[in-house]
């Protein structure tokens, strides 16, 4: 009797472990190293600044491009989204919806939008350009305005640029800024 209950323990071990068994699996996020690049002449020098993670579905990189030979600066917040439900969103849609809260925060500091014109990414996409009337004092003496815009850069990846350069400048920052 020893043998057959050997046989019938090794029977049911076998039928145990053959039972499908629940796999647990759960997403995570990494931070992976990406390069931004942009096309600028000879005069511009770009910075590091904060890198920033939050809570609320986003991480961010600054950047500062400065031009050496003339006054003027720009700068760019590269946001990586991971939120579930702004991840799901068009790029075009979750720019604007960015792109809208920034200038409702501005109006409300007294800034106001004075006008838009467009330019071309390195995607061949039309990014709209708001220019901004500012009373900030360090602003002033470079005209009292400066540009904004969001744009989608690739898949999950978007750019917030405020510029205090030139309309040629910033369209070329626009037509060349791009991540790999």
């Amino acid at each position: 009797m020893k043998p057959f209950a050997l046989f019938v323990a090794a029977i049911l071990l076998m039928a145990g472990l053959s039972l499908p068994t629940l796999a647990l699996e759960s997403k995570f996020f990494t931070i992976a190293q990406k390069t931004i690049s942009l096309d600028m002449g000879p005069s511009f020098e770009m910075t590091k600044g904060e890198f920033n993670t939050s809570s609320n579905g986003m991480v961010q990189q600054e950047f500062l491009i400065i031009d050496t030979a003339t006054p003027g600066a720009a700068f760019i917040s590269v946001m990586s989204i991971y939120d579930d439900i702004m991840s799901k969103m068009s790029g075009d849609a979750l720019s604007e919806l960015l792109l809208m809260g920034g200038i409702t925060g501005l109006e409300e500091k007294g800034e106001r939008e004075i006008g838009n014109w467009t330019a071309v990414d390195h995607l061949g996409k039309n990014v709209t350009i708001h220019t901004i009337s500012t009373g900030d004092e360090r602003i002033e003496m470079l005209g009292g305005r400066y540009d904004m815009a969001v744009w989608n850069l690739d898949g999950t990846t978007y750019a917030v640029l405020v510029s205090l350069l030139d309309q040629n400048n910033t369209t070329q920052i626009i037509k060349t800024l791009a991540v790999s």
